[in-house]
Formats: C-alpha cells, sequence, structure tokens
C-alpha cells in the first residue's frame, strides 16, 4: 500500500457561482447575461429560488440598459466622426474663402492703403514678389452624374487655393456664373444642363500676392 494520501475532494458545501463566458465588450456582458438567464431558467432548482429570479431580474434590466446605452454611444461616436470630418473639409474651405476675400479687395484696392483699410483690413508689411501665375493644362472632362464636369488643372506653385468660373458663353460676361473656391486642383461643377457645351476658367489664389490672371478659357460637354 502506497504511503501518499489520496487527494481530498473538496466539500461541496464550498463551490461558488462564476460566469466564464466572454464579457470584455458590452455585447458580450450583454450576450452572456441573457445566454445564462435561459439557462438558467431551465434549471430543475429555479422554482424554489425567489430571489435568485430577482437577482436574475435586475440582472437582465441592467444589460438591457446597458445595451441601449452601448448603441446610443455608438451612433453619438459615428455623429462625432462624421462631425470631424466636416469640420476639416469647413477649415480648407474657410481658408480658401479667406484667401479669395483677400485676394478680391487686393484687386479692388490697386495698392492703396486707405482702400484696404476702409475694409478694416490690415496691410501686409512684407514686400509682395507678385501674384502668382495663371494655372496651367486646364482641361475638363464629363462629371460622374447628369449635369455636371470635372475641371482639373496642373497645381504648379499655388499654394493657398483657387478660384474657378464657369460660362456657357466665354465672350458673353452675362453667362458667368459665379466664382468658387477650390482647394485642390480640380472642381466638380454641377447643375448644368446634360449635354451642353460648358467654358471653365481658373485663377490662383494667395493671401498675401492677391488674386492672380485667369486660365484660358477651356470648353468641355457636360455629361
Amino acid at each position: 500500500m502506497s504511503g501518499k494520501k489520496a487527494k481530498a475532494t473538496p466539500h461541496v458545501n464550498r463551490a461558488r457561482p462564476a460566469l466564464n463566458q466572454p464579457k470584455r465588450t458590452d455585447a458580450e456582458k450583454v450576450a452572456a447575461t441573457r445566454t445564462s438567464t435561459a439557462s438558467m431558467q431551465v434549471s430543475p432548482s429555479w422554482a424554489a429560488a425567489p430571489d435568485v429570479q430577482s437577482a436574475v431580474v435586475k440582472w437582465n434590466t441592467d444589460a438591457n440598459a446597458l445595451e441601449a446605452k452601448a448603441q446610443s454611444a455608438e451612433k453619438l461616436r459615428l455623429q462625432l466622426a462624421t462631425a470631424m470630418s466636416d469640420l476639416r473639409v469647413l477649415r480648407r474651405n474657410w481658408k480658401a474663402s479667406t484667401s479669395h476675400v483677400l485676394s478680391t479687395v487686393n484687386v479692388f484696392s490697386l495698392g492703396s492703403v486707405d482702400a484696404v483699410k476702409s475694409f478694416s483690413l490690415e496691410v501686409q508689411s512684407r514686400t509682395a514678389p507678385g501674384a502668382p501665375v495663371a494655372p496651367e493644362n486646364l482641361t475638363i472632362v464629363r462629371g460622374a452624374k447628369p449635369g455636371e464636369v470635372l475641371a482639373k488643372w496642373k497645381r504648379g506653385k499655388a499654394l493657398h487655393g483657387f478660384v474657378v468660373q464657369h460660362a456657357t458663353d466665354a465672350t458673353n460676361q452675362a453667362t458667368y456664373s459665379v466664382i468658387v473656391t477650390s482647394t485642390k486642383s480640380k472642381c466638380t461643377l454641377g447643375g448644368l444642363p446634360p449635354g451642353s457645351n460648358v467654358y471653365v476658367r481658373v485663377a490662383a489664389i494667395d493671401p498675401n500676392e492677391g488674386e492672380g490672371p485667369w486660365s484660358q478659357w477651356a470648353a468641355g460637354t457636360v455629361g
């Protein structure tokens, strides 16, 4: 007979319940609650355990609240991500619009300090080397949607965006559109009659140098 003692089996009254299902995420916590509840309710001990039943009811109430709040938080997270993306675009647009305002005032003022200050703007103290040159390689292609064209050009040394204008007749100013800004060396123009001809021109802008000369008109066909 061996001199080693047999390992004692733990007394059943020392058993403690544990929840071993995954519960790292909120979704896993809710799933663990619901699957465990379903299993507990078919237990032969369920009917004789009113305190357990009450605790499980509260457990499920908390799980339901957790699920609802997690879903709400996820929606808010997505809304925040969208808002931050929109803010980045709006900041770029504001920067380009600011450059356009300053360059337009510069053109209007013709170098007059009094004219600049009449708009409550400060006068740039440094010596400006001159306005940007006209963008090159302007091309017009059909847009992705009906009534659109995509204008593309070479950025060159322009760092502060562009202004874009289109017309149905390049020789008739009455057909010229409102000037729009673009921070990129391309711009989609919409709301045009599908299949019609359109003319587009573009100029570089700079907050200090002013608005450069317009490019030559480029023709294209609306998609």
